[in-house]
C-alpha cells in the first residue's frame, strides 16, 4: 500500500514538473518572440531616420549648390558693375553705381535671385545704353560758350550757337562720347579740322576746330576713343573744341547729355 502511494505521489510530481517546465519553456518562448518584435520595430524606425536624414543631406547639397550658383552670380554683376563705373568714368561722367547691397537672410534667397537676375538685366541695358549715346563729356575742360543764341566773337551781333564751346590746351585730347562710324574727318569751313561720328538713335555728334584728327572716315569708333586734339582750326579766336549734337538732324543742346548730376559740373 505504502509503494503503491509513492508511486502514485512520484508519478504526480513528475506530471507537475512536466507541467512546470512546460509553462516555463511556453513563457520565455512569449518573451522571444516579443523581443524580436520589438528589435523589429526599432530596425524600422532607424531605417527612416536614415532615409530621412539622407534626404536632408541632399537638401543641403542642393541649397550649397543653389548658393555656389549665386554668390557666382553676384560675382559676375559685380564685375559688370565695375565695368559700368570704369565706362562711366572714360565718358567723363563722375558717378558710382552702387557695390554690394542690404543683408538678405537666407530663407530669403528666392527674393535674391530674382534681384540678382533683374539687376544683371539692368545692367546690361544700361552699358548698352551709355556706350551708344553720346552722354558725358568729349574734352575736360570749363565750358565758355553754351548752346542758344550769343553774341558772336568776331562781330558783336547776336547768333545762334549750335553747340558748346570747352576750353583746352593745345592738342589736349578729345574722346568719343559713344560708339559709332566716323561719317566724316576732314576740313569744314566754319568748323576748320572736323571729325562727325554717327550713333545709334539718330545720334550725331560733331567735334570742331581741331589741331588734328586721329581717324578716318569709315572707322568705328568705341566710347572714350581719343578722335584727335583741341586745337583753334576754322573759325575761332582760340584753343577750344566746339561740342555739338544732333538728333534725327535737329541740333540738341549738349548740357542735356553731358552729365548726369551737379557733381559732373565744371
Amino acid at each position: 500500500m505504502r509503494k503503491s502511494n509513492l508511486m502514485k505521489y512520484y508519478i504526480i510530481g513528475l506530471t507537475l514538473i512536466s507541467f512546470t517546465a512546460l509553462f516555463l519553456s511556453l513563457n520565455s518562448s512569449g518573451d522571444v518572440k516579443q523581443l524580436k518584435q520589438k528589435l523589429s520595430q526599432k530596425d524600422e524606425i532607424i531605417t527612416q531616420l536614415k532615409k530621412q536624414i539622407q534626404e536632408k543631406d541632399k537638401k543641403i547639397q542642393e541649397l550649397s549648390q543653389e548658393k555656389e550658383a549665386l554668390v557666382e552670380k553676384l560675382k559676375i554683376i559685380e564685375e559688370k558693375i565695375k565695368k559700368a563705373n570704369k565706362t562711366l568714368k572714360r565718358k567723363g561722367i563722375r558717378i558710382r553705381l552702387p557695390q554690394g547691397g542690404r543683408f538678405i537672410p537666407a530663407e530669403e534667397g528666392k527674393k535674391l535671385q530674382l534681384y540678382a537676375d533683374s539687376l544683371d538685366k539692368n545692367i546690361d541695358k544700361l552699358l548698352k545704353v551709355m556706350a551708344d549715346v553720346p552722354i558725358g563729356v568729349p574734352l575736360y575742360g570749363r565750358i565758355t560758350s553754351r548752346f542758344g543764341y550769343r553774341r558772336d566773337p568776331f562781330n558783336g551781333r547776336r547768333a545762334f550757337h549750335s553747340g558748346i564751346d570747352l576750353r583746352a590746351r593745345y592738342k589736349q585730347p578729345v574722346f568719343a562720347t559713344a560708339n559709332g562710324y566716323v561719317e566724316f574727318a576732314g576740313w569744314s569751313s566754319g568748323y576748320g579740322k572736323l571729325v562727325i561720328i554717327r550713333h545709334k538713335y539718330g545720334y550725331k555728334t560733331y567735334y570742331g576746330h581741331l589741331a588734328k584728327i586721329r581717324v578716318k572716315k569709315g572707322r568705328w569708333v568705341k566710347a572714350g576713343t581719343v578722335i584727335g586734339y583741341a586745337g583753334s582750326t576754322g573759325r575761332s579766336t582760340g584753343v577750344h573744341l566746339h561740342y555739338e549734337i544732333r538728333r534725327y538732324g535737329k541740333l540738341v543742346n549738349p548740357l542735356r547729355l553731358l552729365y548726369l548730376n551737379r557733381t559732373n559740373s565744371f
